[in-house]
């Protein structure tokens, strides 16, 4: 009788694992599903150019510049503008503080628009 009580947890126990591992996975495929084709061309630019200095989740190492998640929910960039994609877009262009460095030469306009569409979703 407890050997079939103990077959009976394990049992379960792997259904809600198996259950779990499908929501995530879930999860996962619909946030992909989920950003523009400009927000996805943006996030392979920003893990190019930006993924290393404003990582906060990153253990490997400590972030440089500012968090950019939720940048598009805040009143005010660093440099004390408000957040528009037009500001945005200058920060990114002219690197306006110190450490960050100019990205005029390097992106061209639609690649830091596409930027910015995946900043939007962060």
């Amino acid at each position: 009788m407890m050997n079939c009580w103990g077959r009976l947890v394990r049992s379960l126990g792997l259904c809600a694992v198996v259950f779990l591992l499908g929501l995530s996975l879930t999860a996962q495929a619909q946030s992909r599903a989920s950003l523009s084709e400009r927000a996805e061309k943006g996030k392979e630019i920003f893990q190019d150019y930006c993924y290393l200095c404003h990582d906060r989740a990153s253990e490997r190492v400590k972030a440089l510049g500012p968090s950019l998640n939720g940048l598009f929910k805040r009143q005010t960039l660093i440099v004390g503008k408000p957040v528009n994609e037009a500001n945005v877009a200058e920060v990114i262009k002219t690197g306006p503080t110190p450490g960050m460095p100019a990205f005029r030469h390097a992106l061209s306009d639609q690649e830091i628009g596409d930027v910015i569409e995946f900043l939007k979703t962060k």
